[in-house]
């Protein structure tokens, strides 16, 4: 019978059956509509609600199934970071084998500084800035290092100062010009109760970015203008406003300094006789005290409170890379061990496609594992839906793969005869290998397992990646194939 003639008879029969069940429907609804009208108002009204709010609960419930599950991580309100909290999430974090010591570091330094009662002040600047030459000046006694070329400081150096209102004062002398490089400057930066900036002209374009990274710790910074006996009074009064206006600094956190230094003068020995010398400059750093006192005078216990934040804050962080990088080696260590149980599993299946179904299983364990390990819900529908899709990102590499896969065998001579098994078997520790790897990041990325995301990356890591484990895998197939030689 030809196939335009099935399609008609077919299309007849439905149009019969749609046009049989609308009779029906229409005839129902026309005797339900006879008797609810001479039945109660709370009747019509219920029979009203029933029929509308089934078909609307029936959506909400397959929605819900088959949504994407998503780790509330945003919506959910965060509980507010104090002392105690940070405190329980070390203990549990180290109940979990997480390596907490740096983070436990910074609580301890925390401690040890608000014990202290002192005020912390980090000296920040572009190298040859005068950050040493101030120190110096702030503490003649202090052994500074102080070079014109540049780079001489080369660590964080701290130096004590007794203010003239009896407040303890530590000076932290930062090194280097880049906070995005330079991880310990800029957390003694976040340690600090106040910064202060320094530069010896306007600002540059690097130096604004920097002065902007400063100012987005949340805590008082002071700009420092250096060598400032180079300009008029006039040209000054200028430029400090200028500097105010563009970084939105208060004009009285903008002053004026000289940190002395050596400067040469000529001297007249006699008529007609020069002599060039070197001779020290006197300092002048008053505006920087009166401006550093007025914070401490006024601000002292906002000081506290930001740095206490920020100090909190900053051993969260490291809280967190911690457990980043515990997950990331517990992933590896899963993502090896299930890899290796493909290979074996692959050699083991005696029934036609009963691999696929080892996999199979295996893949889908995989995923539980690793969404445990990252507290990530997954539904069973999404691992269906990304294994899918990463089969059909294999299908399009199997000649590929199993290519490399058999050439893999090259490094070990004298195996003998390699059956296709033992090959597909290698295959499948590399595809798991990346498929694990894939599943890892998308999870510790996205806080979710998104299937077509996941696929796109599973997709790039085995094409990238497929020689690099093909050795590995053959290796442990060639072990294991010669453990079963030796018991048969």
């Amino acid at each position: 019978m030809p196939v335009r003639l099935l399609v008609s008879i077919a299309i007849l029969i439905i149009t019969f059956l749609v046009l049989f069940l609308v009779l029906i429907a229409s005839e129902t609804a026309l005797t339900v509509w006879h008797y609810l009208k001479e039945a109660p108002v709370w009747i019509q009204v219920g029979y009203a609600f029933i029929l509308v709010g089934m078909p609307l609960l029936t959506l909400i419930l397959f929605w819900n199934w088959f949504r994407p599950s998503r780790k509330k991580r945003t919506a959910a309100k965060s509980p507010e970071l104090s002392g105690q909290t940070l405190q329980d999430d070390l203990v549990d974090s180290a109940r979990q084998g997480v390596d907490v010591s740096s983070a436990l570091a910074e609580i301890r330094e925390q401690r040890r500084r608000r014990s202290s009662g002192e005020v912390f002040i980090a000296v920040y600047g572009e190298v040859s800035s005068g950050k040493s030459s101030l120190v110096k000046a702030l503490l003649p006694e202090a052994q500074a290092d102080s070079d014109p070329r540049a780079g001489t400081t080369t660590q964080i150096r701290h130096y004590s100062w007794q203010a003239a209102s009896g407040d303890r004062v530590v000076i932290s002398d930062l090194p280097g010009f880049n906070l995005e490089d330079d991880t310990p400057a800029l957390e003694e930066s976040r340690r600090a109760h106040l910064v202060i900036f320094l530069c010896d002209s306007d600002l540059t374009g690097s130096q604004a970015n920097q002065l902007k990274l400063l100012r987005d710790l949340g805590k008082p910074v002071l700009l420092a203008l250096n060598k400032s006996d180079r300009y008029s009074g006039e040209e000054l009064a200028v430029l400090l406003e200028s500097i105010s206006s563009k970084t939105g600094l208060d004009q009285r956190d903008v002053v004026a300094i000289s940190t002395g230094g050596k400067e040469e003068v000529i001297q007249l020995l006699g008529e007609d006789i020069e002599q060039r010398v070197s001779r020290e400059r006197r300092p002048e750093i008053d505006a920087l005290r009166n401006a550093v006192q007025r914070h401490l005078d006024q601000d002292r216990d906002l000081m506290e409170s930001l740095r206490e934040t920020a100090v909190l804050t900053l051993a969260n962080e490291k809280l967190e890379a911690a457990r980043d990088l515990h997950r990331e080696e517990k992933a590896s260590e899963l993502v090896s061990t299930y890899s290796r149980r493909a290979v074996i599993g692959a050699m083991a299946a005696v029934a036609p496609g009963s691999d696929l179904v080892i996999q199979g299983v295996l893949a889908t364990r995989l995923i539980r594992e690793l969404s445990k390990l990252y507290d990530v819900p997954v539904k069973e529908i999404e691992i269906e839906s990304f294994l899918e899709q990463a089969g059909g990102k294999v299908k399009n590499m199997t000649a590929l793969t199993l290519a490399i896969a058999g050439n893999a065998f090259k490094a070990f001579p004298g195996i003998g005869t390699l059956s296709g098994g033992v090959i597909h078997a290698v295959a499948y520790g590399m595809i798991f290998d990346s498929l694990g790897k894939a599943v890892a990041e998308t999870m510790a990325s996205r806080g979710e397992l998104r299937p077509y995301p996941a696929a796109e990356a599973f997709e790039e890591l085995l094409h990238d990646h497929l020689e690099s484990g093909a050795v590995q895998f053959a290796k442990l197939a060639v072990s294991r194939k010669n453990r079963d030689a030796d018991q048969a």
